[in-house]
């Protein structure tokens, strides 16, 4: 009888199971996890850092320029956010 975990995860019962239903790492049916994301979604990945580095900063930026009636703070946030997303894009896919 296998375990519920293996009933609620879908475990087979031929191949290379360990005893707790799951299966082995040397399984050969077992793809390999990539070492990085998936290509299909760098592209979304890296469109969601550009959003959400200009997005946090912006509203920091607009938080501090409402605190010190400097309305150029706003802009200056939001280019900063871009830019320290764009430094995190290249540190994550730009090198090999």
């Amino acid at each position: 009888m296998l375990p519920a975990s293996c009933w609620l995860a879908g475990c087979r019962l031929a191949g290379n199971v360990t005893a707790g239903g799951r299966p082995s790492a040397s399984d050969p049916a077992r793809p390999e996890a990539p070492d990085g994301p998936p290509a299909q979604n760098a592209g979304w990945t890296i469109f969601s850092y550009l959003l959400s580095g200009m997005l946090f900063y912006g509203v920091v930026g607009w938080l501090v320029s409402r605190w010190t009636h400097i309305a150029l703070l706003f802009p200056v946030g939001m280019l900063v956010g871009l830019a320290l997303a764009i430094v995190l894009i290249v540190f994550k896919y730009g090198r090999p």
